[in-house]
């Protein structure tokens, strides 16, 4: 009984904090893409995925030349044959684990980028939540009804702006 009560107080106390509780929101898509460090990121993504991929062009280009050699067949012997299937197959599966494997570090890569640039928008949104008096903020995209609730999205983007301007002159 006396934890009913004691939860009853907590709950009581929980709501007249409430009312003063000032809610604010922010469209973190509108953030992330307008991020000074977005485009950066996206550019090293797309210079290592056009490097993995010139890696593995040399591998194509010796399957498409034994798969060539494979269909000029008539030339060859049944070992011959024989031979160069089993090497056009074994480089097939090392090309195939390639790709995988080259496909896997991009999408590790992209995400390890996406995390710290959500992390960097994230500091700076508590910071102007902070300075707004703002006690609780919430993605747009996620939040179905705020009352009240204080847009803060613009805000953000102005403090990107004003910090990319301090990076530009160092």
């Amino acid at each position: 009984m006396r934890w009913i009560a004691l939860l009853c107080c907590f709950l009581a106390a929980s709501l007249a904090s409430a009312k003063d509780m000032k809610i604010g929101i922010v469209d973190m898509q509108k953030l992330f893409n307008g991020y000074p460090g977005t485009q950066k990121a996206k550019d090293k993504l797309s210079a290592l995925e056009k490097k993995k991929k010139d890696d593995l062009s040399d591998e194509a280009q010796e399957l498409k030349d034994l798969e060539k050699q494979l269909g000029d067949s008539s030339v060859l012997s049944d070992k011959q044959k024989e031979k160069k299937t089993a090497e056009y197959k074994t480089k097939l599966a090392a090309f195939s684990q390639d790709q995988e494997q080259a496909q896997k570090e991009l999408m590790a890569k992209e995400t390890d980028m996406t995390q710290t640039i959500i992390g960097e928008i994230k500091d700076v949104v508590a910071a102007v939540a902070k300075d707004k008096g703002v006690d609780l903020v919430l993605d747009q995209d996620k939040t179905v009804y705020a009352k009240d609730a204080v847009d803060l999205t613009d805000e953000v983007s102005k403090h990107f702006k004003g910090s990319d301007k301090d990076d530009d002159s160092k």
